[in-house]
């Protein structure tokens, strides 16, 4: 926090929109998220929207773990992959969509919850380590021939529409406010457990958990509630991604998904899970579609794919090394600049 902004009241410390600026974001930011389809009714930028949401859904999940808990995961996109397909299934089975996604959710956070006991021995690279054999595990085992009836084998698996009542939600504009909407809930929950005591022993355990552990924190347990928490936003998005794309195979969630997640925190910002994992989904997702869009204006074709990895990978490095606190600090450090001009304001 800049020297002379400060608080004077503790109402103000624990309200939940504390600065000017994220009120004046909010009221510009909600119309614009919602209504900017109906000016620009094109199916595909409303898709890359709802690919941007439900990754930056995933990453918030990440974000929680990671940033707040100081924990390390490389397998969002197996337990993506998990929610995905136990959500078609229970909707297959007769559950609606609407209730067959959280409960998708809390089936998965149980393999989070397994993945997450060794955090306790385990740190840093080595419980990326045993993350990434999570990861390469089911992506193993939804490959094998006696879980084609869960994931559809060699072919896709494919989802009922999303309707409630006589609205149909599967498609267009709809599916986009569902998507929001839905994704909207989580972030406010996730804020405000940020916020809660709950929160302050993440950001304890993950500063000093021995420290923590002497004042009274719950290590392990706080540890395992940042897994089953993160593990049920990935699966979530999972579910949110099937049902939005009404068929998903098990190509549709790699270590790749995991790593897209990954870029889009360490890019969007580690600690800010709302802002941070929204920018940084709309970086991951969104300037590899522009460069693209770039590419094919411009009749690039044959080498587009590669140029555009190569291109992106560079813009990933060179903003890693100019900015490496993430988007959102970037934006601070201009949010200063305007409200300390004409005076020089260095971070």
């Amino acid at each position: 926090m800049p020297a002379g902004v400060f608080f004077e009241k503790y109402e103000k410390v624990l309200a939940f929109i504390k600065w000017p600026i994220h009120k004046v974001a909010l009221l510009i930011g909600l119309p614009v998220a919602f209504l900017w389809p109906l000016a620009f009714p094109h199916d595909y930028l409303i898709r890359v929207a709802i690919w941007i949401i439900v990754w930056s859904l995933a990453a918030a999940g990440f974000n929680l773990l990671f940033g707040l808990a100081g924990q390390i995961s490389l397998a969002q996109g197996a337990f993506m992959a998990l929610g995905a397909f136990t959500s078609i299934h229970l909707a297959t089975n007769g559950i609606h969509p609407f209730i067959a996604i959280p409960i998708a959710g809390v089936i998965v956070s149980g393999a989070g919850l397994l993945f997450g006991l060794p955090s306790l021995r385990l740190k840093e690279l080595y419980l990326l380590i045993s993350t990434l054999a999570a990861q390469f595990f089911f992506d193993w085992f939804l490959r094998t021939e006696q879980m084609a009836w869960f994931t559809g084998g060699a072919y896709a698996k494919y989802a009922p529409p999303l309707t409630l009542g006589p609205l149909d939600l599967s498609y267009g504009y709809p599916l986009y406010l569902t998507v929001v909407a839905i994704a909207a809930l989580h972030f406010y929950a996730v804020a405000n457990l940020g916020r809660s005591y709950i929160g302050r022993a993440l950001k304890a355990v993950r500063d000093r958990d021995i420290a923590a552990e002497i004042i009274g924190v719950n290590v392990f347990k706080y540890k395992l509630l940042a897994f089953v928490v993160s593990t049920y936003l990935a699966a979530i998005a999972g579910g949110l991604w099937a049902f939005a794309l009404r068929s998903v195979s098990v190509e549709s969630f790699t270590l790749l998904t995991s790593l897209e997640v990954l870029a889009a925190v360490l890019i969007g910002g580690v600690g800010r899970i709302i802002w941070g994992s929204l920018l940084g989904a709309l970086f991951v997702v969104g300037v590899p579609e522009a460069i693209k869009y770039g590419l094919a204006t411009f009749g690039v074709r044959g080498v587009d794919i590669a140029l555009r990895d190569v291109i992106f990978g560079s813009l990933i490095l060179a903003f890693l090394l100019l900015e490496p606190l993430g988007l959102v600090e970037l934006l601070r450090k201009v949010k200063e600049r305007v409200r300390l001009f004409p005076f020089r304001y260095f971070a």
